[in-house]
């Protein structure tokens, strides 16, 4: 009867290690999805604001005239 209710026991937890784990995994997934759109919107960001830079320094006149 012991050893029923130990493997019974160790079944259980085993089932909640599983849902954890499937849990984390999902989580995982979620957030590299999310990274990997934060670090695209951050590469055209970094992009548009050395455009922004470029069209300034075209725009200051040019001292020493």
């Amino acid at each position: 009867m012991r050893r029923q209710l130990g493997q019974q026991l160790d079944q259980a937890a085993a089932g909640d290690l599983v849902a954890r784990i499937e849990e984390l995994t999902r989580q995982y997934q979620l957030l590299a999805t999310e990274r990997d759109a934060l670090r695209r919107e951050n590469s055209e960001l970094a992009q548009k604001l050395e455009e922004a830079e470029e069209d300034l320094a075209a725009a200051r006149p040019v001292s020493g005239r």
